[in-house]
């Protein structure tokens, strides 16, 4: 083969590899926004003083759904009982909160939050704090 045919040849390669790639990415990131709104809402309604706490250092990625020990409760709450687990799919949200304490101090602390969706539809979160609030 001419080295022109085989540049071609890996261009129409790439080209199709990117518009997979494209397909997949749009098809996933829907669920990182939503994920994260959910999550910093359910963080915020755990604390003492809400208005007055400030969400920080957020990341949104892809975790694996762990109905041995991190999701198991999860998996027993209505939203989730009976659900196929294979069309189950978790978002994982961490970040800093910071909020007032009872002595006006501000206190920092880490969360992390799972978002669980049945069939791209958000149906529960998990919250978990390093401190208790």
């Amino acid at each position: 083969m001419s080295r022109t045919r085989l540049l071609l040849i890996a261009l129409v390669a790439l080209f199709i590899g990117l518009l997979i790639g494209n397909a997949f990415a749009s098809r996933q990131a829907p669920k990182q926004p939503v994920a994260q709104e959910r999550c910093e809402k359910d963080v915020l309604a755990r604390l003492p003083s809400p208005d007055s706490a400030k969400v920080d250092e957020v990341t949104v990625v892809e975790a694996q759904l762990d109905p041995e020990t991190t999701d198991l409760s999860v998996l027993s709450r209505d939203s989730l009982k009976g659900a196929d687990r294979s069309s189950i799919t978790v978002r994982s949200v961490s970040g800093v909160v910071q909020a007032p304490n009872a002595f006006g101090e501000t206190l920092t602390d880490p969360f992390t939050c799972r978002a669980y969706f049945v069939d791209d539809k958000l149906v529960e979160t998990l919250v978990v704090f390093e401190h208790d609030h």
